[in-house]
C-alpha cells in the first residue's frame, strides 16, 4: 500500500486475534440491545394511522410536533414527515385507543393553526401489510445468499463462499442491534436500504479474494511464504481501493444523512452503517477467516510448519552471532583495559631507571659485516642487442 510515495505495509491477518475479539464483543452488544430493547418498529410492521395534511402556512417538523405533544396518547409515538416546502405534512399515528378521534381532534388543532388548501387525507394501514414485507424480505435474504454462495463457490472456492457469507451475517446482526440501541425507527425504506448495503458489502469482499486468488499461483512456487502472509499482501495490495472506494461512497451518504427529508434519512442512516461495516468485515474478518481455514488443509500447514522451523533456524542463528559479537566486545573492553592499564604513566624515578634502548644495527651489520656501510648498487643499462639475426640468402 503506497501512502504519499512510500509503501506501508499493515499486519492485519497476524493480528486476527483482536479483530475477532472486537467484532465479538460487537455482536454481543448487538443481541443484548436486541433482547433488551427490541426493534421500534414503523407503521407499515406494527399498523396504524396516516394522515396527509395540505396546509396553507407552512410549518416545520418541530411545529407539528408540538402540537402531537398535547395529546399524550400519541406524544414520541407519531411521526411527522414533511414535504413541497413544508407545505405538505404527514402524520404517522401508532394504533392507539380511539384512535380515529384522535386524529380528528389532532387535525381541528393542525388546521386551526396553520389552515389547509386541500382535504385532508386519511389512510388506516394494517400491520398485514407490514409482516408481508417482512417475509418477503427475508425470503429475498435467503435466495441472495443461496446465488451468492454458488457463484464465489464456482468462480473462487467453498470456503472463501462461506467466510464471505459470514462476514455478511456479521453485518447483519451490528446493524439490527444499532437500529435496536438507538431506537431508530425501522421503516419500509430501512428494509430497501438494508437489501442494498448487503450486495455493496460483499463487493469489497470479493475485490480482496480475486486477489488472493491471483497470488495463490504465486504461492505454489515457492515454500518461502505462508498462506495467512500471503492474504495479507492481499489485503494490503487493495486497501487502497477499498479505502478510496468507502470513502467516495460515505462522502454523499453524509450529505444526504445531513441534509435530506426524513424519508431519505432513514434510508441513509442504513446505507451508511453498511457501507462502514462492509468496509470492515471485508479487511478484518472475511480475509483472516479464511486464512485461518485455509491453513488447516495438508498443504498450506506444511508450508506454514516449514516456514516456522526456518524462522526458528533464523533466529537460533541470529542469537549465536549476537552472543559471540557480545562476547567478542567484551574481550575487546578487556583488552583495551589491560593496554590502558600498561600505558600509565611511570614515575620520575623508574624512566631514569630504565635503560635506554640501543640503537638498531645498519643493513651491512644485519648481513654479517660490522662496521661497513652498505655500498649502493651500480645502476646498470642494458643496450641494444649487438647482435642482429642475419637474413638468408635467397636461393637461385
Amino acid at each position: 500500500m503506497f501512502i504519499k510515495g512510500q509503501d506501508r505495509h499493515f499486519e492485519i491477518i497476524g493480528r486476527k486475534k483482536y479483530w475477532f475479539a472486537f467484532s465479538g464483543l460487537l455482536i454481543v452488544v448487538a443481541v443484548l440491545g436486541i433482547a433488551t430493547l427490541g426493534l421500534n418498529l414503523g407503521m407499515e410492521f406494527k399498523g396504524g394511522y396516516q394522515l396527509r395534511l395540505s396546509l396553507d402556512q407552512p410549518a416545520s417538523v418541530s411545529e407539528i410536533n408540538d402540537i402531537v405533544g398535547t395529546f399524550p396518547d400519541l406524544a414520541g409515538k407519531a411521526v411527522v414527515q414533511t414535504a413541497n416546502d413544508n407545505k405538505t405534512t404527514i402524520i404517522k399515528l401508532p394504533t392507539v385507543d380511539n384512535e380515529t378521534v384522535l386524529a380528528s381532534q389532532l387535525q381541528s388543532d393542525v388546521e386551526a393553526k396553520y389552515g389547509f388548501t386541500e382535504s385532508p387525507e386519511q389512510e388506516q394501514v394494517g400491520s398485514e401489510w407490514g409482516r408481508e414485507v417482512s417475509q418477503k424480505a427475508l425470503i429475498s435474504l435467503a435466495v441472495f445468499l443461496g446465488l451468492i454462495l454458488i457463484y464465489i463457490s464456482l468462480r473462487f472456492e467453498f470456503k472463501m463462499a462461506v467466510s464471505g457469507i459470514g462476514a455478511l451475517i456479521h453485518d447483519t446482526i451490528i446493524t439490527v442491534g444499532i437500529y435496536a440501541l438507538t431506537q431508530r425507527q425501522v421503516t419500509s425504506a430501512t428494509i430497501i436500504a438494508f437489501l442494498t448495503i448487503l450486495g455493496y458489502s460483499l463487493y469489497d469482499t470479493i475485490v480482496v479474494f480475486d486477489r488472493v486468488n491471483e497470488n495463490v499461483a504465486l504461492l505454489g512456487r515457492t515454500t518461502r511464504q505462508t498462506y495467512s502472509e500471503m492474504v495479507n499482501d492481499s489485503v494490503n495490495q487493495t486497501l487502497v481501493r477499498s479505502v478510496n472506494t468507502t470513502l467516495t461512497t460515505v462522502i454523499p451518504i453524509t450529505a444526504i444523512l445531513v441534509f435530506g427529508g426524513a424519508m431519505l434519512k432513514d434510508f441513509a442512516f442504513a446505507l451508511l452503517i453498511g457501507v462502514l461495516l462492509g468496509a470492515y468485515s471485508s479487511v478484518f474478518l472475511a480475509s483472516p477467516l479464511l486464512a485461518v481455514w485455509k491453513e488447516r488443509e495438508p498443504r498450506y500447514e506444511a508450508v506454514k510448519v516449514k516456514a516456522g522451523t526456518g524462522k526458528v533456524a533464523r533466529d537460533a542463528i541470529l542469537r549465536k552471532r549476537e552472543a559471540k559479537g557480545g562476547e567478542a566486545a567484551k574481550g575487546g573492553e578487556a583488552a583495551k583495559g589491560g593496554e590502558a592499564a600498561k600505558g600509565k604513566a611511570i614515575p620520575a624515578k623508574e624512566k631514569a631507571e630504565q635503560p635506554k634502548p640501543k640503537p638498531k644495527p645498519s643493513a651491512g651489520a644485519q648481513k654479517g659485516e660490522p662496521g661497513k656501510k652498505p655500498q649502493p648498487k651500480k645502476k646498470t643499462t642494458k643496450g641494444p642487442q649487438s647482435t642482429k639475426k642475419k637474413k638468408k640468402k635467397k636461393k637461385r
